[in-house]
């Protein structure tokens, strides 16, 4: 019965797709959180110059995940990832005390235009 309410249930709405961008300050974990979600895997990782992205699956939606660098250089560019984005994920690294503050600030900074 479950099942048949579950094929319905696609028919009806069908597969959707979302585009998330991915921020947060450098070595937060954005790229290993990326490819956990994408193959299943963590996955030994280098700093991300510019941008990563990956499709992944979950029940009917698609994600398009856009995971940025977030070198103090590349935080400026961060705004115009926002064009057409459903989703936002700010990858906080809470056992790097010294940079949480540094977290929030740029957090606060980046706003969509």
């Amino acid at each position: 019965m479950g099942q048949a309410f579950r094929k319905l249930f696609d028919a009806f709405f069908g597969n959707s797709e979302m585009r998330v961008v991915m921020l947060g300050l450098d070595a937060a974990g954005k790229t290993t959180i990326l490819y956990k979600l994408h193959i299943g895997e963590v996955l030994s990782t280098v700093p991300t110059i510019g941008f990563n992205v990956e499709k992944v699956q979950y029940k009917n939606v698609l994600f398009t995940v856009w995971d940025v660098g977030g070198q103090e250089k590349l935080r400026p560019l961060w705004r115009h990832y926002f064009n057409n984005t459903d989703g936002l994920i700010y990858v906080v690294d809470s056992l790097d005390r010294e940079r949480i503050g540094k977290a929030k600030a740029e957090f606060q900074v980046c706003k969509v235009s």
